[in-house]
């Protein structure tokens, strides 16, 4: 019972988008499909930031201020550079989760002419016959990069997710 009604929600919002896209003339498009990628990011970006920045002590603000400086060199010269560890830990996440996704390319950037590489695993599948070892040969090309990534950036994305979560 619960899957039907996930996938009746599922549908429920998609819908909806797709008429959206059309109306804009972005369906399928790559701009249209990189809206939908930032629209579905954005909450968890948003969270993520948020409970970073409030781990931030207002001693380094104050201190700013009594310097002399304005609002938008508190920001720049001190919070930004703080945010190093976050803001990698959001681009590497999100550029996994991006370059894994599935089921929003199959919905709004349907057809053979802008097939993503996870797209292409559904190439190698019929309803009589699945060709494996071109499969597997793709889920192991398709799994490379990200492993890459989490292998050089392992302690930037640890110390990302957990600089939020500690209120000192």
């Amino acid at each position: 019972m619960k899957n039907t009604r996930g996938v009746v929600i599922g549908v429920a919002a998609i819908v909806p988008t797709i008429w959206v896209l059309q109306t804009l003339g972005l369906f399928r498009t790559m701009p249209g499909l990189i809206f939908i990628e930032i629209a579905y990011g954005l909450p968890f970006c948003v969270l993520l930031f948020r409970a970073f920045i409030a781990s931030v002590p207002r001693e380094l603000d104050e201190a700013a201020v009594v310097d002399g400086a304005g609002t938008v060199q508190i920001f720049f010269r001190v919070i930004f550079p703080v945010l190093r560890s976050v803001v990698m830990t959001v681009i590497i996440l999100q550029s996994v989760l991006i370059y894994n996704d599935f089921q929003n390319p199959l919905y709004f950037l349907p057809g053979t002419q802008n097939a993503t590489v996870q797209l292409t695993l559904l190439n190698f599948q019929s309803q009589f016959t699945t060709q494996y070892t071109l499969l597997f040969a793709t889920i192991l090309l398709v799994a490379i990069p990200p492993l890459i990534l989490f292998i050089f950036f392992n302690r930037k994305i640890v110390a990302g997710m957990a600089a939020g979560s500690v209120k000192g």
